[in-house]
């Protein structure tokens, strides 16, 4: 490596550059449109990676944004982004590298407790010390197979389909205002909307433009919108095979989210709808008739990474009541080695360095795992990867850990 640089994006041009280094280890052509929206969000600074001299060679970025907790409090968090090694220098120690790199200056900046991630391979990311700990569902179905359960009542509101400038007049607030119901989530100002429902050719792939849906009640509130793309298909013999891809559902309540629902499975030619990244515990899940309908598969999403664990840990509200010593191995962020004496309940948590005997022993990786409720801890103990050391520590633990809600998945980054 003694022929590369590790350095910051200087400026404009050379942010294009990295992006454009980025967007093809991932097979993509660079869109400039998109690296524009990105300016608006971006810290020069925080995007680096090593150049030979003549070009970016890897690259690596995050985010500042803000996540919400178990609890609904919302903290800073490290949203990891665009990292990739070019081929030709894989296999030079550039990934482990940028990784140390950006982990000890996400503990500088003192701002973030947490990095958070989605891994373009699953495999990569466990070795820095990254969590699996929010799953991701793909709903898919065919509608006419998707009534809801007779019990469900009807609303007595509204829905209708909308513009992308109506739709910023009141998405923004019932996003902000369904938020904390999940943790997991992200906050998303303006610049970082701008983005979400950016449309092109390259987002919409075989698919139509976006289109968005918007809930009021009876007195006039905006409640939920919804966010999909249609695809016109016919059969053969000429009947109508449409499918819709669902970007996001949000509402403010179950008679709002409910509503949405019916009007999305209601479209006139709509045969087959598809929602990737819902939530594991999505309501439409409960709310359709038969189950059995609405396939449901479930995989890897974000893996979460604890920089400054105590602070972490603290920050979160727990299920019920804990008083546990945790006996943390962390080879790559070793400040987070030792024990911590954890205690907390609904209302908060405080954690701090103990000499007190352990009662569970685990990696850094498995605890990132756990963090937001989304795995849980008394299965990772029967997998063999977190130690029990007192009996009857991990049940308590894993219920304090747990939450009713599962997390969410966040806007891309």
């Amino acid at each position: 490596m003694t022929d590369l640089t590790l350095r910051c994006v200087s400026d404009s041009d050379d942010f294009d550059a990295f992006m454009a280094t980025s967007y093809g280890v991932f097979l993509q052509d660079p869109q400039q449109d998109e690296i524009d929206l990105m300016r608006a969000f971006t810290e020069y600074d925080r995007m680096f990676g090593f150049h030979d001299g003549t070009r970016w060679v890897s690259t690596a970025g995050a985010f500042g944004k803000q996540v919400v907790l178990p609890g609904g409090a919302t903290t800073a968090v490290a949203a990891v982004t665009a990292v990739t090694v070019a081929p030709g220098h894989r296999r030079r120690g550039l990934l482990t590298a940028m990784m140390r790199h950006q982990l000890e200056d996400v503990r500088a900046r003192g701002t973030e407790a947490l990095a958070m991630l989605y891994a373009s391979e699953a495999t990569i990311y466990g070795r820095f010390g990254y969590g699996m700990a929010v799953p991701v569902a793909e709903l898919s179905g065919n509608v006419r197979e998707l009534g809801f359960r007779p019990d469900v009542q009807r609303g007595d509101g509204s829905v209708t389909h909308v513009d992308a400038e109506t739709l910023l007049t009141s998405g923004p607030e019932i996003h902000q205002r369904a938020l904390a119901q999940r943790p997991g989530l992200m906050e998303r100002p303006g610049p970082w909307w701008d983005n979400w429902i950016h449309d092109n050719e390259v987002r919409r792939k075989e698919f139509g433009k976006l289109r968005f849906l918007l809930h009021h009640e009876a007195d006039g509130t905006a409640s939920g919108f919804a966010i999909y793309r249609p695809k016109v298909n016919w059969t053969d013999l000429g009947q109508p095979d449409s499918e819709i891809q669902i970007q996001e559902v949000v509402a403010t309540n179950p008679h709002a989210y409910a509503e949405i629902w019916r009007h999305l499975l209601n479209i006139d030619l709509v045969r087959t709808v598809e929602y990737d990244g819902a939530a594991v515990d999505e309501p439409i899940l409960s709310l359709v008739a038969d189950r059995r309908a609405l396939a449901c598969q479930v995989r890897d999403g974000v893996y979460v990474r604890l920089v400054d664990l105590p602070r972490a840990l603290g920050l979160r509200s727990y299920a019920a009541a804990v008083d546990v010593v945790l006996d943390i191995a962390d080879e790559f962020c070793p400040w987070n080695t030792g024990r911590w004496q954890l205690r907390g309940g609904p209302d908060g948590a405080e954690c701090e360095s103990t000499t007190a005997p352990a009662d569970i022993a685990m990696s850094v990786r498995d605890l990132g795992a756990v963090y937001l409720g989304g795995v849980g801890l008394q299965a990772l103990a029967n997998a063999g990867s977190v130690r029990e050391l007192t009996p009857g520590s991990v049940h308590c633990a894993a219920v304090a850990f747990g939450w009713p809600i599962a997390p969410g998945v966040p806007d891309d980054f």
